[in-house]
């Protein structure tokens, strides 16, 4: 059995933060494009100038490509694993061996704007990496959308949020096969010698 959700779409913070982010990559670069131009480009402070502004474009262009390779694209339930699809990263895969439970984490709705004390990727595609959240403490994120959360409490690991397109059914499909693999787990134990 394998069940495939998609993830949700951008919201519109992401969307925001995103286009910003490559809105500015993209400004940096016309001075150098109007030096350039010009016939300017050849000057000592233009050129520093120049290669300052690009150097940061470049930069941020490939924070946005990593950010791209690592958001997420689907959640897949198997018979034993939960296993997060990315674009371009390799998949995250969680046994339900470490998995506690799951359920909806509304709450979470305002993060990033309020709660937020440290975090990897707030909003650039999406919503990557550890976070320290104020009242909850340590969450790894892995959505794309605040208003479709979902918490997956693990044993020994910060609790996973993801953000499926369609979360209440994510939810009851994977407590169904949660239960169906504990109770696969337990028909498989032999029993106490007597």
């Amino acid at each position: 059995m394998e069940t495939s959700f998609s993830a949700a779409a951008l919201d519109s913070y992401a969307m925001r933060i995103t286009n910003g982010v490559a809105m500015l990559g993209g400004i940096l670069t016309l001075p150098a494009l109007f030096l350039y131009l010009s016939g300017l480009l050849v000057a000592g402070v233009a050129l520093t100038g120049t290669i300052i502004a690009i150097a940061i474009a470049l930069t941020l262009a490939v924070w946005l490509t990593l950010n791209y390779a690592v958001q997420p694209v689907a959640y897949v339930v198997t018979s034993d694993t939960l296993v997060v699809r990315r674009r371009w990263a390799r998949a995250l895969r969680i046994p339900f061996k470490q998995i506690l439970g799951v359920s909806f984490a509304g709450a979470l709705a305002d993060v990033p704007r309020f709660g937020l004390r440290w975090s990897f990727n707030a909003g650039v595609f999406g919503y990557h990496g550890p976070f320290q959240l104020d009242p909850y403490g340590k969450v790894f994120f892995a959505a794309t959308n605040r208003e479709r959360l979902v918490a997956v409490a693990r044993y020994d690991a910060p609790p996973l949020i993801i953000s499926p397109a369609r979360p209440r059914e994510f939810v009851e499909t994977f407590r169904e096969a949660l239960l169906k693999s504990a109770s696969a787990e337990q028909d498989a134990k032999p029993e106490p010698s007597r």
